[in-house]
Order: C-alpha cells, then sequence, then structure tokens
C-alpha cells in the first residue's frame, strides 16, 4: 500500500536542527562572532559548534592567535555591542602559567588603547629593562576592572591535565549550561542520571518513514517544548539559548601523543555534537618544515599542509576548520626578489628598503592558512602584521597597495 507523503510529519531530527537554524537565520537571531581579521571574516566568522584545530611550528605565533582570536577581540567586541550573549571559555595553558597569559592580555588592551604603545609581558612583569616605572605601573593598573571582567568570563586551568579531567570539566558545564536528553537501544536518560525517564516499549509508539521503516519514539516536554526522540537520539537544552562555550586547549602535545591526541579529540568532537560547545586545539606541526622528505613532495613550498597536524590524524578529522600559521622569513622561503606572496619579507639592505622586518630585526610577517573549511571553501592564504609582543594580528593590504606602503612606513619605524 502506498504511503500518503503530505500526511507524513516532517522528520524530528531535520525539523528540530536544520529548520529550526533556517527559521533562525530569516529571523537574524544565528549567533555568530564576526572574525576579528578582514578578509577571514569573509571566509568564517566564529560560531557554536566548531572545532577549530589551529597548527604552526614554534615561533609562529599559533597561541597568540588563538588569544587574539578566540578571546581578545570577541571580549573586545561584546562590551562595545550589547548583545545578548553568554560567553564563556575555558582555557587549558598547558605552556604558559596564568600570570604571564594575564600580562599578554593586559599588553594586548594597552596596545588596542595606545596603539603607537608596545609594552610586552616581559616589560610588564620586570623581567625585561628593569623594574616598571611609577606611569608605566598607574597605566597597567588602570585596566584592572577590565582584567577582572574578562576574567569572570574566561576560566584558566594551568599545568598538566588528563582526557578524563577534560571530559570531567566539559560535563559539568554541560549539566550547569543545560539540560540533555539522550536515548540508548532501551530508553532515554536525562543528563548524567543512570535512570531511564521513559522506555521505548513502554508506549509502543511507532512512526512510519517515507521508505517504509517503522522507528520507535518516544514523545517528551521540556520547558514547554515537545520533541522526539529515536533511538541513539539527544537533544540539548542550553539555559541561554545564545550562548558560546569554548574549550581552548593550548599545547594539547604535552598531554601525549597517538592514541591519547585521539582520545581527547573525541572527546570534544562529542562536545560539539551533544552540547553545541566549541573546541579550539593549537598543536605543533608533525615535523620539520624543512625536512627533506617533505621536500621532496611539495618542492620549495613550504607552505603549511593539512598532514602537517602533530601525531595525530584524528584532529584533523574531527575538526570543522584547520588553520596553518607560518613563518616565512624562518624558513627562508622568500622568492628571488625577498618576497613571500608578494609581500617583502627578506632582511632590509638599508633603512628605505620596504620589507616586513624592524630596524633591530623583529619579523613581523605571518602567513595564515586556511587548510579545511567544512562549512565553506578552504585554500585562502593571508598574508597578516603580527605584533607578538602584544598578541596582535592585522590582515595585510593587498601586495605593492598603496596601503601597504603606509605598513612597510611603520614596521621602517619599529612599530
Amino acid at each position: 500500500m502506498a504511503i500518503d507523503d503530505d500526511k507524513l510529519p516532517l522528520n524530528e531530527d531535520y525539523e528540530a536542527g536544520f529548520i529550526s537554524m533556517l527559521d533562525a537565520s530569516q529571523a537574524g537571531e544565528v549567533v555568530q562572532i564576526p572574525h576579528p581579521l578582514d578578509k577571514v571574516g569573509e571566509v568564517f566568522n566564529l560560531m557554536p559548534s566548531r572545532y577549530t584545530l589551529i597548527s604552526g611550528s614554534t615561533g609562529s605565533g599559533k597561541t597568540s592567535y588563538a588569544d587574539f582570536c578566540h578571546v581578545l577581540a570577541p571580549w573586545s567586541f561584546l562590551q562595545k555591542n550589547d548583545m545578548d550573549i553568554h560567553w564563556e571559555v575555558n582555557y587549558f595553558s598547558l605552556e604558559r602559567k596564568r600570570l604571564f597569559k594575564h600580562a599578554k592580555w593586559v599588553s594586548w588592551m594597552i596596545y588596542r588603547d595606545n596603539t603607537d604603545l608596545l609594552l610586552s609581558a616581559d616589560q610588564i612583569l620586570g623581567w625585561k629593562n628593569g623594574p616598571i616605572n611609577s606611569e608605566g605601573y598607574k597605566l597597567i593598573r588602570s585596566y584592572d576592572e577590565e582584567m577582572s571582567e574578562l576574567l569572570d568570563h574566561v576560566t584558566i586551568y594551568d599545568g598538566k591535565v588528563g582526557v578524563k579531567a577534560i571530559e570531567e570539566i566539559i560535563e559539568e558545564r554541560a549539566h550547569s549550561l543545560g539540560t540533555l536528553f539522550k536515548a540508548d537501544e532501551h530508553g532515554v536518560f536525562q543528563g548524567t542520571m543512570p535512570v531511564y525517564i521513559e522506555k521505548f516499549d513502554e508506549k509502543n509508539l511507532v512512526e512510519t518513514t517515507r521508505r517504509g521503516d517503522k522507528r520507535p519514539y518516544i514523545e517528551l516536554e521540556w520547558e514547554g517544548q515537545k520533541f522526539r526522540l529515536n533511538k541513539h537520539g539527544h537533544r540539548y537544552f542550553p539555559i541561554h539559548p545564545r550562548q558560546f562555550v569554548f574549550f581552548l586547549i593550548d599545547g594539547i602535545n604535552l598531554l601525549g601523543k597517538g592514541e591519547v591526541l585521539s582520545a581527547i579529540s573525541i572527546v570534544l568532537a562529542n562536545a560539539r555534537d551533544l552540547y553545541g560547545f566549541s573546541p579550539i586545539v593549537i598543536t605543533q606541526q608533525n615535523r620539520a618544515m624543512g625536512d627533506i622528505t617533505r621536500m621532496k613532495i611539495h618542492g620549495a613550498d613550504l607552505s603549511p599542509q593539512l598532514e602537517d597536524i602533530f601525531a595525530s590524524s584524528q584532529m584533523g578529522f574531527d575538526a570543522d576548520i584547520v588553520i596553518g600559521l607560518f613563518d616565512p622569513y624562518k624558513y627562508k622561503a622568500w622568492d628571488k626578489e625577498g618576497k613571500y606572496g608578494g609581500y617583502c619579507i627578506n632582511p632590509m639592505d638599508s633603512i628605505s628598503t620596504p620589507s616586513m622586518q624592524t630596524p633591530n630585526g623583529i619579523n613581523r610577517f605571518r602567513s595564515m592558512h586556511i587548510l579545511k573549511n567544512t562549512f565553506g571553501a578552504d585554500g585562502n592564504k593571508f598574508g597578516m602584521k603580527f605584533l607578538g609582543e602584544c598578541n596582535h594580528f592585522q590582515t595585510l593590504p593587498f601586495p605593492d597597495s598603496a596601503e601597504m606602503e603606509v605598513i612597510y612606513s611603520d614596521i621602517r619605524k619599529g612599530v
């Protein structure tokens, strides 16, 4: 007997997922924070339920990029815009103590408000050029209130943690921020309660799919919203419907290799899929950028590749967005004209030579490569000015443009 498609309800997963997002899109209610870098924001913005993997060699600026794009710039944006958004960052800083993170973030705030003033974390903490003077001390302390407000949204875990600890913190935050309903083959659990709130065979509710299959389901209601769960399905109801929950792991390589990193990645991917959380993982590359094997495969092109991800292909598979950061100056990857991607990165021959090198030899150039983008185009490459002292990045104008000449001029002045 033919099935009358017009009388069948929409697929529950389709309606609850895609259709609800489509409705939010039409109403202008999609939760997102603009990407702070020009041009990059044309490719993707910061969204809930996205797993971002940032890779690079030592000194490429990957931690600074993560801090700028996922902590400092979003904080500044939300402060300036009256948006009803719950935003928090759970930051696992495995390479740096929280004291140093605080100093770097204050340094960025100072530069944000005084672009002619570069005050590094080393200077702030008195590790460089001696004790801070009274004027500098007063300036730094003027950010006490803003830093305290920021740290109300950012929890820093420094020191080594394991897979179990990360999983426990994710589950604790998920329980605090919403309610999960999850089904197995027998029935439905609420949250972490090891007791079925209802079983599939108690009411024997069955839906007929358009291909004629019989699918058992359980009909539930939460906070006035009715929904269905089929076997092995799940629904998460956040307390705040507009929320960003970041789990940022800096230095994941310190936790282990191979199976350990794969296990952590699976935990993070589940946090994305079950709760809509957004993992951000910072990882080293898995081999020297200039090794002979790489040169045989890619020739003279030393730019980041997807296979560079350190020790675990699982992270590359799980991630929605994979970003590679590259310092071409470090690997002498300029062409015969001293350029990389059209930007002059070779050491200056004189004070008048355009270059991304400051007079005292600080390299201000980095390139950002989008190696994977599940939601759009990948393969994009962006030249960036990088101020390592204060975590700041700036997308560069097109090479040989008048705007780029201004940036070369600023770099000649040491900025």
